[in-house]
């Protein structure tokens, strides 16, 4: 246990050491709370620490400030260690940011040794709540190692930012651990599914330049008999995310591990044989899909390292969500020995073709990594567990294209975005003649940019709660936001919350959306994604647009701030802001009407007539609205500044409520 203090009772509990989990404690920090951190980890950092070795994002820009801070002391770390030229510098930079488990535990440690106000336990975990009525007033917090020791810890807000969800279920929270069925929420990919992979540049917005993403090599095609949609509690299979490097003098051979078993690995070589023409699928704990000309896959890392992602064990895991600590150590158990004797097997048994073998024994464990854990990672990589059902649940829609205008359903709660795509690694060890194993999908081509709602992190029934990592959202849609990118932010979100919640001597789940949403833009968060709006840079048409995004105001990736403004938007924006300061605002009405209007009229509108529309419509409110902005009749007003007013007025309507 490190800076430790009375935590007896204090305004925030943060249980789950994850980067979610730091980057909620520590805005809660920040903005002034008394709070606790608990680890069931002796470490911290999730899988970020884990060797993970790369934030899984196809957007790059700036998202959140916590996150934010995390990239930019992970890129200072290689430019003071290396220099501003060196090879080291320039892998980390690679598109995605890759970096060695060892500097991002130092990053995120640095983080939490420089906040104020921040206690860490570890490692911990939570025995006995108590709950009055839809309040949680204190948890039980036991150690997992040594003596056993124990913590009742009180507090205003708990987060449980865990990738297993164990406080929201002690707590009673409803949860879901599986598949739904395809017909539970109308989703094309739930339940039993069974697909197949095609190659090339997705989504192809992206690859033809009119989305400003970064492009996935890998999307899903051809749905295979036998695909029923049958919901059931599989879930996608767990793995160590193995850091492995090729430099000599810190490469450690694998060798032969104990109990050894050759026959759970030969089976996927037997497999790729052929008999009269015909492909036979013999079932085997080895997920690779052509050993004959298999090469080691995972992100390429600083310092000649890899982060390898091919020891997956379908099945085995299926148990792990509602386990105890003993269940879980020894399923981990399970996963550490089918990763090490998967290496051993491809590196030296004969039945591996011999330039398979002699790629793979360039490989081994780095001697500068997990020095505690014999240089293998110390927290196995928990893709998906428990998901509570909370107050909205995001599904396969809500990252799709809505049908009535050209973006993902619009949530007039966003409280950050998701732009990975879809996926699930294997369900179950189970294929179709020319298909990949059940439940594998890789939504790249479908997945767009979407907006999740602060629903989503709260339970129906707890007030003082927020769930930012087993959120409320279906298997398939899980997928785009798994990812630490968008973990980070909502665990930062829920710091925010825990704030304005404190402040305004409410819970966080009766706060306001629009309150919390105010504060988020103006530190910097997107809540939207634009393709031509920074985010983060300080600007104010950047915080409104970020603002008014979750409105309905723009139908589609495009705010085209710099654009004169038409008769025809203003006069729908208008229309937008007035019913802003109703309860009864719809955003994908307006998003809907201002897309079909959009090519109805090029008139631009000067500055005094917009003003003189926004007067119009605030007074049928009854509302007095005095405006921020000198008219300027004889100049025309840009979208921009248009959107701009807009959110000042929006503001200063919030400040009399």
């Amino acid at each position: 246990m490190v800076k430790t203090k009375n935590i007896s009772e204090v305004n925030l509990v943060v249980f789950g050491g994850t980067p979610a989990g730091i980057a909620a404690a520590v805005r809660g920090a920040r903005q002034g709370l008394d709070v606790v951190l608990i680890s069931s980890y002796e470490h911290i950092g999730g899988m970020l620490t884990n060797g993970l070795g790369v934030m899984d994002r196809l957007y790059t820009g700036r998202r959140a400030p916590i996150f934010d801070e995390i990239v930019e002391g992970i890129i200072d770390y290689y430019r003071q260690t290396y220099g501003a030229n060196s090879q080291q510098l320039k892998d980390c930079v690679d598109t995605r940011l890759t970096f060695e488990p060892h500097v991002a535990e130092l990053v995120l440690n640095k983080l939490v040794d420089n906040t104020q106000n921040l206690a860490v336990l570890k490692p911990y975990f939570p025995t006995a709540i108590k709950r009055a009525g839809n309040q949680i007033s204190e948890v039980r917090f036991q150690s997992r190692v040594g003596e056993v020791t124990g913590h009742n810890i009180k507090a205003e807000t708990f987060i449980d930012a865990t990738y297993e969800g164990d406080l929201a279920a002690l707590a009673g929270v409803p949860y879901r651990v599986g598949r739904e069925s395809r017909r539970e929420f109308d989703e094309p990919h739930a339940g039993r599914i069974f697909t197949t992979h095609g190659f090339g540049a997705y989504p192809l917005e992206a690859a033809e330049g009119t989305l400003k993403l970064d492009t996935f090599p890998v999307t899903s095609q051809l749905i295979f008999s036998g695909s029923t949609g049958d919901g059931d509690k599989a879930i996608q299979a767990y793995t160590y995310r193995v850091c492995l490097t090729s430099t000599p003098e810190t490469r450690i051979p694998i060798k032969c591990p104990p109990d050894y078993d050759r026959n759970k690995y030969v089976g996927v070589v037997e497999s790729e044989r052929e008999s009269r023409g015909k492909r036979h699928y013999l079932k085997s704990q080895l997920v690779v899909e052509d050993v004959k000309n298999y090469r080691i896959r995972g992100a390429r890392i600083p310092n000649n390292k890899i982060s390898w992602n091919d020891p997956n064990l379908p099945e085995v895991n299926h148990a792990y969500p509602e386990a105890n600590w003993d269940q879980r150590l020894d399923i981990a158990r399970q996963h550490r020995e089918h990763a090490l004797g998967l290496l051993y097997f491809l590196q030296n048994d004969d039945a591996v073709p011999e330039n398979v073998r002699d790629d793979m024994k360039k490989w081994g464990l780095p001697r500068d990594e997990f020095a505690d854990t014999s240089h293998f990672p110390w927290e196995m990589y928990v893709r998906e567990a428990r998901r509570i059902v909370g107050r909205y649940v995001f599904t396969e829609q809500d990252a799709s294209l809505a049908s009535s205008f050209g973006r993902t359903p619009i949530h007039k709660d966003s409280i950050a975005v998701a732009d990975w795509p879809m996926d699930s690694h294997e369900c179950r060890l189970e294929r179709q003649p020319g298909s990949l194993y059940d439940g594998k999908f890789l939504l790249s081509e479908k997945t767009r940019p979407s907006q999740i709602p602060y629903r989503t992190l709260l339970p129906k029934e707890i007030e003082n709660l927020i769930v930012p990592v087993c959120i409320s959202a279906t298997h398939v849609a899980y997928g785009t936001i798994r990812v630490e990118p968008v973990l980070m932010q909502l665990g930062e979100v829920a710091g925010f919350a825990a704030a304005i919640a404190k402040e305004q001597n409410v819970s966080p789940g009766q706060i306001t959306a629009d309150s919390l949403q105010h504060i988020l833009v103006e530190h910097g968060f997107a809540l939207t994604f634009f393709n031509d709006v920074e985010i983060g840079n300080g600007s104010r048409r950047s915080v409104a647009m970020q603002y008014l995004g979750t409105k309905g105001f723009f139908p589609n990736y495009d705010a085209r701030p710099d654009d004169q403004l038409t008769n025809g938007i203003a006069e729908l924006w208008a229309s937008g802001y007035s019913s802003l300061l109703r309860d009864d605002h719809d955003s994908n009405s307006l998003a809907r009407r201002i897309y079909d209007s959009q090519t109805e009229t090029d008139v631009q509108t000067k500055r005094s007539e917009f003003i003189e529309m926004l007067e119009v419509e605030a007074d049928s409110d009854g509302t007095n609205l005095d405006s921020p902005l000198v008219p300027e009749s004889d100049r025309v007003i840009s979208r921009g500044e248009a959107i701009e007013l807009i959110y000042a007025l929006s503001q200063k309507e919030l400040s009399k409520s």
